[in-house]
Formats: structure tokens, C-alpha cells, sequence
């Protein structure tokens, strides 16, 4: 058997997960379960380290071509369907909270970064429902917190599977998908004004407000 590049990298004492992320053939040996890879991607240091690349803006003065190349194959990583990399980032609350707290900065969000957050978190949503709600559940701030960054796609696209997630296919769950839906065409359309600001944002909170009772009904659902 042919002994990739990776395997041979894991051979040094000393290897760094920077060093990992040049290879090209990383993604399809995390893909294939390589042992000795998710052992080494699953340990904490380098979990958080993942999570750290799709949740701050890298240094400035990186060359642009390359900057945001590390946050794209960390993500790759986090989202690529690997029950070992799913159980880890689905059971540890700190990486939770590194995640969320990528929420906290003030908008707008990097919309590259926005991208790899939300899909990670939507990865989760799917994989890892019940932890997720529970985690999220704990925040009082969870959706006033998208509300502050709606503007970003992103945002409204995890909103979005956030609700997909606890719906009960239910007629008044697809309305409340397809108003928020509306709302984000209506607010592409409109002129920014504050009055005209304060109303999208009016009509979202109130949307909000019912997904909060989607996930309280979930959660009693399953006590």
C-alpha cells in the first residue's frame, strides 16, 4: 500500500496542524477515516484551533490569495461528515461557545466568515439536533444576537434551518419559512432608511418570538 502524504506527516513528533493543511490530499483522508488523522484533529487544542479559523478574521497583512485559505479548509474539515469530528465538536461546550461567540461582534460580519460559521453550525443542527437546541436554549441573547446581524445571508440561512430542524412539517411552520423568507427579499429591496429599518427588524422580532415557542415546544416534546 502507497503511503500518502499525510500519513508520512503524521510520522514527525513534531508535526503541526498548519503543516496538515497544506496537503492536498487532507480532506479526502479525513473523508476516508484515516485513524491516525481524526485522532489528531479530534485533539482539543486542535479542535479549538479549527473552530478560532472560521470565527476571527485573519491577520491583515497575510497575502489576500491565502488569507481566508486556512478558515476554508478548517471548515471543510468541521463539515465533512465525520462521525468522529461531528461527536467531538457536538459534544464540547467550548467549542460551542467559541462558535457562539462569533455572534457577539458588532455587523456587519465578514461575509466569509459568517459563511463558514453558519454552515458549521447548520452541519451541527443536522447531525447534532438535540445538543444544539439545548446549547442554544441556554442563551436568553440567541436570537436577539441574529437579529443584529440579519443583514447577513448567512445569519438568515441558519435561522432558517434552525426552524427546519424543530418544525413538525407542520402548515404554520412552512408559513413562518417562507415569511422570514419574504422579509429578507423585502429588506434587499428596500431603500435604508431607519423607519424602514425599524420596521424589518419589527416584523423579525415578532417571527423570532415564534420560533422561540417552535423550540419550547420541541423541548417539552421531548422531556
Amino acid at each position: 500500500n502507497t503511503t500518502s502524504h499525510v500519513d508520512k506527516l503524521l510520522d514527525k513528533e513534531d508535526v503541526t496542524l498548519q503543516e496538515l493543511m497544506e496537503e492536498d490530499d487532507l480532506l479526502q483522508e479525513c473523508k476516508a477515516q484515516n485513524r491516525r488523522l481524526l485522532d489528531f484533529l479530534c485533539q482539543q487544542q486542535c479542535m479549538e484551533h479549527l473552530v478560532h479559523l472560521i470565527t476571527h478574521k485573519p491577520p491583515e497583512d497575510m497575502e489576500e490569495k491565502v488569507r481566508f485559505k486556512y478558515p476554508n479548509i478548517a471548515c471543510e474539515l468541521l463539515t465533512c461528515d465525520v462521525p468522529q469530528i461531528n461527536d467531538k465538536l457536538g459534544e464540547d461546550e467550548n467549542l460551542f461557545n467559541i462558535l457562539y461567540e462569533f455572534l457577539h461582534q458588532e455587523p456587519p460580519l465578514n461575509p466569509l466568515l459568517a459563511s463558514f460559521s453558519s454552515k458549521t453550525i447548520g452541519s451541527l443542527i443536522a447531525r447534532k439536533a438535540e445538543q444544539v437546541i439545548a446549547f442554544l436554549r441556554k442563551k436568553e441573547e440567541f436570537l436577539t444576537l441574529v437579529l443584529k446581524h440579519i443583514g447577513t445571508s448567512a445569519m438568515m440561512d441558519l435561522l432558517l434551518r434552525l426552524i427546519s430542524c424543530v418544525e413538525k412539517q407542520s402548515n404554520a411552520s412552512q408559513t413562518l419559512c417562507d415569511l422570514i423568507r419574504l422579509s429578507r427579499d423585502q429588506r434587499n429591496q428596500m431603500q435604508e432608511t431607519s423607519e424602514q429599518e425599524d420596521i424589518m427588524i419589527t416584523h423579525l422580532f415578532q417571527r423570532c418570538c415564534l420560533v422561540q415557542r417552535i423550540l419550547d415546544a420541541w423541548e417539552t416534546d421531548k422531556i
